[in-house]
C-alpha cells in the first residue's frame, strides 16, 4: 500500500449515511474535501431527472400545473462545505471548529434542507402554494412532519411557459422515527388545485 494512502485512510468514514448530529472530525473531513486536501465528500443526494410518484388523485400526471425537475437533500455536511468553501474563495483558512458551531446554528442537529426546483409555474405568487414533508411509516401506522419553513433561491426567470426556479424546504427530525441509512419518502403538493399528493425517495445512506 502507498504510504499517501496508508495516511488518508484511518480519517476517511466507514460507511455512507446521513449524520443527524454532525460531528467535529466528520467536519473536519468535509473542510479537507472544501480545500482539495482530501477528494470531496458527498455532503448531499440531487435527483435529476426526479422521478415522481402520485399517492393520491386521479388525472395529475401529467402535472396540472407546474412540474418539479429536480431535488436535493442535505444536512449539516453541506452547511460546513459551503462555509468552507465561501472562506477559501475569498482566500481565507477556517477550521472545522470555526464553521460547525455556524453550520448547527443555521441547521439545528436533526434538519434536513429539502431543494426542489420547478417548472412551468404561471405566477410567481404560486411558490407559495407548494407544501412539502415527509409521511414516516411505523408498527402504529404512518404519520406526516411537514417543512416548517420555505425559501427560495434567487434563480427564478420568466421561461415561456412560465417561471422556473428553486424552492428551498425545512424539515425538522428531532425525536422521530427516521433511519439515517434507509430511504426517506418526500410528499408534496403543488399550487394545483386537483387533490393530487405527489412522493419521491431519496436515499439517506446516500450522503453525510
Amino acid at each position: 500500500m502507498r504510504r499517501g494512502l496508508a495516511v488518508l485512510l484511518p480519517f476517511l468514514p466507514l460507511a455512507l449515511a446521513w449524520q443527524p448530529a454532525l460531528d467535529l472530525e466528520l467536519a473536519r473531513q468535509v473542510v479537507d474535501g472544501a480545500y482539495s486536501r482530501i477528494p470531496p465528500l458527498p455532503t448531499a443526494v440531487e435527483l435529476s431527472p426526479l422521478e415522481v410518484r402520485v399517492l393520491r388523485g386521479e388525472g395529475c400526471l401529467p402535472f396540472p400545473g407546474s412540474r418539479p425537475v429536480w431535488a436535493r437533500v442535505a444536512g449539516q455536511a453541506e452547511v460546513v462545505e459551503i462555509l468552507a468553501e465561501r472562506a477559501r474563495n475569498e482566500f481565507r483558512r477556517v477550521q472545522a471548529e470555526e464553521v460547525l458551531p455556524e453550520a448547527k446554528r443555521l441547521l439545528p442537529d436533526g434538519h434536513l434542507r429539502v431543494y426542489l426546483r420547478l417548472s412551468g409555474l404561471k405566477r410567481l405568487e404560486h411558490r407559495a402554494a407548494y407544501t412539502l414533508g415527509v409521511r414516516l411509516k411505523t408498527p402504529e401506522g404512518e404519520s406526516y412532519v411537514r417543512a416548517y419553513r420555505a425559501t427560495y433561491l434567487d434563480d427564478w426567470q420568466e421561461k415561456e411557459d412560465g417561471y422556473t426556479g428553486t424552492l428551498v424546504f425545512y424539515l425538522d427530525f428531532s425525536g422521530k422515527p427516521v433511519d439515517p441509512k434507509g430511504p426517506l419518502e418526500v410528499v408534496f403538493l403543488t399550487e394545483s388545485e386537483k387533490d393530487c399528493l405527489y412522493a419521491f425517495t431519496v436515499d439517506l445512506g446516500a450522503f453525510y
